[in-house]
């Protein structure tokens, strides 16, 4: 069963190449010199490097907007709470039966809540959107004194501004997040297409050093490329296992005929 070196996983394919370099570094310690091949080490050393970068950029900038996410919940949860608090408290003076302030109450209601909690559950983005706008209403001069005689506590409208800037404030720093991974996925494949170039051409040229006749150097060569040599061999056995898996799996389902006594 056939193998792409595309299959192996990014952080697999850093591990190969770094452990391939130090096996090159070994050699050329010992000798004797091969430009040709010593040559390979260097880049093996940029790619180890650009993978490493990029397979640990992503898992910090996933492990950031995981973080990020969960501070944004609970952020949004705040924004809701004083979303509900609010909106019910004035509500709940526009609909008295005998007050005085029946009338203002009910104007400030519908000009600052004129959906109720309708968006509570909208994207975190629209209902801060529209939170902000009803708290430009609440504290538009001509409700002033509504707010004044229906005692509406202040401090309220101050926590629920705090809570919407903090949930602001998160859901940049997640897109930003969310961003930073894209780079580096992104970032990412071009260095994992730059590790098939190369080891595509290392192994060319390994194979190409040595005679079919001299065992020692074939044997050093497979030494040197053991890392991405035994990766391959795991992927062609666990290829040939799945197929072999499948069709036995088809071998032990009844015919059509058969399943129904035809």
């Amino acid at each position: 069963m056939g193998a792409s070196l595309n299959q192996i996983p990014r952080a697999q394919k850093r591990d190969i190449v770094k452990k391939i370099k130090e096996n090159l570094e070994v050699r050329a310690e010992n000798g004797p010199p091969e430009p040709a091949l010593d040559i390979y080490i260097s880049e093996c050393t940029d790619i180890a490097d650009a993978l490493d970068a990029h397979v640990t950029g992503n898992v910090l900038a996933h492990a950031e907007r995981a973080a990020r996410l969960a501070q944004l919940e609970a952020a949004d949860d705040a924004v809701d709470t004083w979303y509900r608090h609010i909106e019910g408290y004035i509500g709940v003076e526009s609909r008295r039966r005998v007050s005085p302030n029946i009338l203002g109450a009910l104007a400030l209601h519908q000009a600052a809540f004129p959906d109720g909690l309708a968006h509570v559950d909208d994207p975190i983005a629209d209902e801060n959107r529209i939170c902000r706008d009803a708290l430009l209403v609440l504290r538009a001069p001509e409700h002033v004194a509504t707010l004044q005689v229906i005692e509406l506590p202040a401090i309220w409208l101050e926590r629920w501004e705090t809570a919407i800037d903090k949930s602001d404030a998160l859901l940049a720093e997640v897109e930003k997040a969310r961003t930073d991974k894209r780079a580096h996925v992104d970032a990412g494949r071009d260095a994992e297409t730059e590790w098939v170039e190369l080891m595509v051409r290392l192994r060319r040229y390994v194979a190409s050093r040595a005679k079919r006749s001299d065992a020692a150097r074939i044997q050093e060569g497979k030494k040197l490329l053991a890392p991405l040599l035994d990766a391959m061999a795991k992927l062609r056995a666990e290829s040939a296992a799945r197929a072999t898996r499948k069709g036995n799996g088809k071998q032990e389902t009844p015919a059509a005929g058969e399943a129904t006594g035809g």
